[in-house]
């Protein structure tokens, strides 16, 4: 008799538990719901209007006793003065206007990586062995059991690198099929 007292007890708890637990899932919805509505009101700001919120650079106290009235700032630093005096490089680019040194750069980036991840990998490969190893030549039950959880865990860790050592080369192959498309000279992805 306890025992059905107890269970009625019980699933009484649980059910009382877990109408609390959808009602404050219901509020957190809610409060999702309008979060979300309030970010569409909001007004997206392009690279066009980008222009009109950029403030001036800061000065300094002893730059503001011969600073120019606004008038003269406005004529003087306008965005369209600061583009033409830019000098243009005699660098060649692709046609996305990219240089050299940025293929160059991401190439060699991309590339270090995979380096990094095939000798991580030769890593784990002589984590394992040497963990294998030491299994065999232990004794204690326990210590064994130890063992093989490191077994197991650098096991995933060679199954995880394995992904991202996959997923790095697939990057650097579309970087080199990019610049082609790009018009990148071929020299820019090759390896220094």
């Amino acid at each position: 008799m306890k025992k059905i007292a107890i269970l009625v007890q019980t699933a009484f708890f649980i059910a009382l538990a877990s109408s609390a637990y959808s009602q404050s899932l219901a509020d957190i919805a809610d409060k999702e719901k309008e979060r979300r509505q309030e970010i569409t009101n909001d007004k997206v700001i392009t690279d066009e209007d980008a222009a009109k919120y950029k403030s001036e650079p800061l000065t300094n106290a002893s730059d503001q006793t011969t600073a120019k009235p606004d008038s003269e700032k406005k004529d003087s630093e306008s965005p369209t003065a600061s583009k033409s005096e830019k000098p243009e490089s005699d660098d060649p680019v692709d046609f996305q206007g990219r240089p050299e040194s940025y293929w160059r750069q991401t190439m060699a980036d991309a590339r270090q990586k995979v380096k990094d991840l095939e000798n991580a990998a030769n890593v784990i490969v002589l984590k394992i062995a040497d963990l294998q190893n030491q299994f065999y030549r232990e004794d204690d039950g326990f210590k064994r059991e130890g063992i093989q959880r490191d077994i197991q865990k650098s096991f995933y860790e060679q199954d995880k690198n394995k992904e991202e050592l996959a997923k790095a080369k697939d990057i650097l192959q579309d970087l080199e099929k990019e610049a082609r498309k790009s018009g990148a000279l071929p020299g820019w992805t090759q390896e220094k």
